[in-house]
């Protein structure tokens, strides 16, 4: 089976597993109303604070990070074939492994980038945000390309999360906190020391916000483009571990004749 087809079969599994997860309703009334209810929690301290720059910044960071907190369930998702008993088959198959749990988890992008767009949009004129349309279209993709640079992250996760399959969500939540605290979310990364600023520009978000809150900045494309180089770069290195570590497994199980690492 060519790779092309493995991943296309891989992509379709994870739409109907998507389907199954929500429906339109509970997608808008319960996922959506979750959200935004998260957003206006954390802007709400700006608006406290008396602060229209720090209500926009606190704004911006709890939406975009809502495209990374759904793409890190790429962890979890990583091991739904373990949970339904398909990875034995998956490991006995001709076909690559890597490849299906690649594909496996890819509408968490999408609905990142849906639930962050629309989080942003709809509430940024009630907290007094004004976002040009222009600048609106801008910043969508870059919601899109965080939700895709961050997508290799959330991969290294689950393909520790095969091996550990009780600490699945642990690993996604650490790094997703860790994010959410160093990356810039909720306070400028220049407020932590310097090394913890050094591990920050480890993750692909760090980059990616930067670039979005400079894109609301009206700031040129020179300043917005590098930082979307470096996210792209710290994607590629969370990504070649991940499909090492994916490999890995999948060539262990098949010499050892187990899918369980402590066996």
């Amino acid at each position: 089976m060519s790779s092309i087809l493995i991943l296309r079969q891989a992509m379709w599994s994870s739409w109907v597993d998507m389907k199954m997860v929500y429906t339109p309703a509970t997608w808008a009334g319960g996922w959506m109303v979750r959200v935004v209810c998260q957003v206006v929690f954390y802007t709400m301290l700006g608006t406290l604070l008396g602060d229209p720059e720090r209500t926009e910044y606190l704004l911006v960071g709890a939406a975009v990070f809502i495209a990374v907190t759904e793409t890190m369930m790429t962890s979890a998702s990583t091991t739904w074939e373990r949970m339904s008993g398909t990875m034995s088959l998956l490991a006995a198959a001709p076909g690559s492994m890597a490849l299906v749990l690649i594909g496996r988890s890819w509408t968490w992008i999408a609905s990142g980038t849906v639930s962050a767009s629309i989080a942003l949009l709809v509430l940024a004129p009630l907290f007094d945000v004004h976002i040009s349309p222009d600048r609106a279209a801008l910043t969508v993709a870059l919601i899109f390309a965080t939700a895709l640079t961050v997508y290799p992250l959330g991969l290294c996760c689950g393909s520790l999360a095969l091996r550990f399959h009780g600490l699945r969500n642990v690993f996604s939540n650490i790094t997703t906190l860790f994010m959410t605290a160093f990356c810039g979310a909720m306070v400028p990364t220049s407020y932590w020391p310097e090394p913890l600023q050094l591990i920050a520009a480890a993750f692909p978000p760090e980059h990616t916000l930067t670039a979005i809150r400079l894109t609301l900045d009206n700031a040129p494309p020179t300043q917005i483009l590098p930082n979307l180089a470096w996210a792209a770069a710290t994607a590629a290195a969370w990504l070649i571990p991940a499909i090492l570590s994916l490999h890995w497994f999948e060539s262990n199980a098949r010499k050892r004749g187990t899918i369980d690492f402590g066996d």
